[in-house]
């Protein structure tokens, strides 16, 4: 369906419907990849990380094995969360940048650092963590040899692809990275221009050197990116250029193993998402809080519906930048943030009108203990990379993946003759020193991925997640809000009208009863509606999901409207 935004209607995909199994992405070509793995006699896990390194290839300007993220998941009896961000320096301090005396800049709003060297560039690059997650996440559970799970990413690389419309849009839209890193700008305009199709024939887009670093992880596994010849390429560029990373930096490397990952209840289902310094914690907060009201009697939308949902979200986002970090450099209050008394008080704030600023509480009561030592906030004064997927095979097997570069084209550094696409993780963490989120010794910093499982009585019922930095955490679970409470369908869940409360307004899309924006004003909501000059995540203006459902054997699957995503069953 395509229709204009001044009728309230929206664009739409046709759901992808099957009864052994499907696979969400965001391109066709790494569908494919995960789909091969099921046909081949694969599980969820090899579908999951074949699909991830392709769609490392297809959308390089999202993600790759130069980033990192997390992967939630449920094989058989044995559930989890393998957790692979990325990682700063053992040279990392928190005077590592010089400030520029400019409150707030770039997309985080965190204080200016002296030539945006914490944003772009050789010393914007964090340990990446990827392969050591994907490669922990097959040797444990994967059915498949490792070098036909790589395959599929290696002959993309190699023999070339018609990158997507949405691929290109984000190339043009990340045209001045292209112009100023010589290396990424060689790789993706080879030609000197965007590799878009003509009357002739589109223009076959090829990656010889990330082929023959796939191809080396297929043989070598984690050594081969962490500890061999790649490595040391990888770490003599960055060295040779003033970046920070060394060969030790990548050795120490571990990714993280959470038996059962953090799990909460919420209305009848068990939800899982990553535990510490991700934005699990705050998914699992807001669904908490909601937990104790009567969603569907409300109504899809309503204005009280969406007041208590915005309220939990923002109480949810005031004690995440107050509190959460990197446990081992942090005193953070895990367990009282989550627990059910803190939840039962933040849930009695609720009132019929919203405050004029949402305070952080103190959780340090249902900790049962002062803080060790207490920490100035890191919060924002006010994001492009990522991506995600999902995979439920034909055995109810479940991944949700979320993996990103961070911004777009990360750090855009591509290590001479490497082709891989370094992150720019630096950006995640607070250049100004003595707070919660500051640099440290290989400390880990505060990220925004949930991928989330939603199980049931029998077994993984929804699989979901998203891309689209701050705008992450909100995304899932008002997903989870539409298709548990309202028993949306994925298509239809994604497609409805969202609500997004990371940004100092509460953003909505104009497809929103005008009604509803008035009632929620009338409560006290500053809500800010996205038309068509906001394009901050692309065309859809909020974060990008996948979702994808099992009903008995039955899968369904959703993507982004706005995206090339693509969703397809066996």
């Amino acid at each position: 369906m395509v229709t204009d935004l001044a009728s309230n209607a929206t664009f739409t995909k046709s759901e992808a419907v099957s009864t052994n199994g499907m696979v969400a992405t965001k391109d066709q070509l790494s569908t494919q990849a995960g789909l091969d793995m099921l046909k081949m006699g694969g599980n969820a896990i090899d579908a999951g990380v074949a699909a991830c390194l392709a769609v490392g290839v297809v959308e390089p300007e999202s993600s790759g094995i130069g980033g990192g993220g997390y992967m939630t998941f449920q094989v058989g009896d044995e559930g989890g969360v393998i957790g692979f961000p990325m990682k700063g320096p053992l040279s990392g301090k928190p005077d590592l940048y010089e400030l520029t005396g400019e409150a707030s800049v770039g997309s985080f709003g965190w204080a200016g650092v002296k030539n945006d060297e914490n944003i772009h560039g050789y010393k914007s690059i964090a340990v990446p963590g990827c392969v050591a997650g994907l490669v922990e996440a097959h040797s444990r559970f994967g059915k498949l040899p490792l070098s036909e799970v790589v395959a599929p990413a290696t002959k993309i690389a190699r023999d070339g692809f018609h990158p997507e419309w949405f691929t290109l849009y984000k190339f043009g839209s990340l045209s001045s990275m292209l112009l100023r890193y010589p290396e990424l700008g060689n790789t993706y305009m080879p030609s000197g221009s965007l590799p878009y199709g003509g009357i002739d024939g589109p223009h076959v887009l090829k990656q010889p050197n990330l082929a023959n670093a796939l191809e080396a992880i297929g043989r070598g596994g984690v050594d081969a990116f962490y500890r061999g010849e790649l490595t040391e390429v990888l770490v003599e560029d960055m060295q040779k250029n003033g970046g920070f990373l060394t060969m030790e930096d990548f050795d120490q490397y571990k990714p993280f193993y959470w038996d059962k990952g953090l799990e909460l209840n919420y209305h009848g289902k068990t939800v899982r998402v990553p535990r510490y310094a991700s934005a699990g914690i705050t998914s699992a907060m807001t669904l908490k809080i909601l937990d104790g009201f009567d969603i569907p009697s409300l109504g899809h939308n309503s204005v009280d519906m969406l007041h208590l949902y915005i309220s939990a979200a923002r109480m949810a986002y005031a004690d995440r930048f107050e509190y959460v970090a990197d446990p081992e450099y942090a005193d953070v209050p895990w367990n009282g943030l989550v627990s059910d008394k803190y939840t039962q008080k933040r849930q009695k704030e609720i009132g019929d009108h919203v405050p004029e600023s949402f305070l952080p509480g103190n959780p340090w009561i249902e900790e049962g203990r002062e803080p060790k030592f207490v920490l100035e906030s890191s919060r924002p004064r006010p994001d492009n990379g990522t991506t995600h997927l999902a995979v439920i095979d034909g055995d109810g097997n479940a991944v949700s993946i979320t993996n990103t570069i961070m911004s777009g084209f990360g750090s855009g550094i591509i290590p001479k003759g490497t082709g891989i696409v370094m992150n720019n993780g630096m950006m995640w963490y607070d250049p100004t020193p003595n707070r919660v989120n500051s640099i440290a010794s290989g400390k880990y910093p505060l990220n925004n991925m949930t991928p989330a499982l939603v199980l049931g009585k029998d077994g993984v019922e929804i699989a979901l997640g998203a891309s689209g930095g701050r705008r992450i955490t909100n995304c899932v679970t008002s997903l989870i809000v539409k298709m548990v409470d309202f028993n949306m369908n994925p298509q239809t869940a994604i497609d409805a009208p969202r609500v997004d409360c990371s940004s100092p307004t509460t953003d909505v899309g104009p497809e929103l009863d005008p009604n509803t924006v008035a009632g929620l004003k009338a409560k006290g909501h500053s809500i800010r509606v996205l038309g068509d000059g906001f394009t901050q995540t692309g065309f859809a203006k909020f974060a990008s999901p996948v979702a994808i459902t099992k009903n008995g054997g039955e899968f369904r699957g959703g993507v982004d409207t706005f995206h090339a995503a693509h969703a397809e069953g066996l």
